[in-house]
């Protein structure tokens, strides 16, 4: 067989192989979704992981950056504060906007809108009304994290972030506030156990 030949052989080889291969190969059990951040339409927040996560690129990610009300939620990433801007006072590298009721995938995060009259969870068994409260989780307390449903301070109707909201509902001994995703805030006791 000439050199030719036997190089189409060897090709013709290696893609039987790799369709076999393909083809014989079980689906797998640890393909995982890409995480989803959910933004509620309004409301301005920067989204942190859940506990348990582990993936920093949500860090990055800011929810509904316009803070409007519109059907909307612009998602925005390489934000920073912007001096002698209008509104929210913050500029965004990146915007996704997504609208309410659908998803987007960007990357490796999947990028959901609700409207703001879709109730927020707050812990096991409540369920905030997204418009005029907000999910308050406070921890710990003995063993466990309390929930409860705030009303919204005022002033922080489209801003809900610990840099609002966070003075007003983390007082006292629960005083540092962490953020906990859309509507809701972990208000930590460091002196607590």
């Amino acid at each position: 067989m000439t050199g030719r030949g036997a190089r189409w052989v060897l090709v013709a080889f290696a893609v039987l192989a790799s369709l076999v291969a393909g083809t014989s190969r079980a689906p797998a059990t640890d393909d995982v979704l890409p995480p989803t951040l959910t933004c509620v339409d309004g409301l301005f927040t920067k989204i942190a992981p859940r506990p348990g996560e582990h993936s920093l690129r949500r860090r990055r990610w800011r929810c509904d950056v316009d803070g409007q009300a519109n059907g909307m939620c612009t998602f925005g990433r390489r934000c920073r504060q912007c001096f002698g801007c209008r509104g929210l006072r913050i500029r965004c590298g990146v915007t996704v906007p997504v609208p309410v009721g659908e998803q987007r995938q960007e990357g490796p995060v999947m990028l959901a809108c609700v409207s703001s009259s879709t109730p927020t969870p707050c812990g096991p068994e409540l369920s905030c009304d997204t418009v005029s409260e907000m999910c308050v989780a406070r921890e710990p307390v003995g063993p466990a994290i309390i929930h409860a449903c705030e009303p919204v301070p005022a002033g922080c109707e489209s801003d809900r972030s610990c840099r609002c909201a966070g003075a007003s509902l983390c007082q006292g001994a629960f005083r540092t506030c962490a953020e906990a995703g859309p509507n809701s805030i972990t208000c930590v006791c460091p002196g607590c156990q």
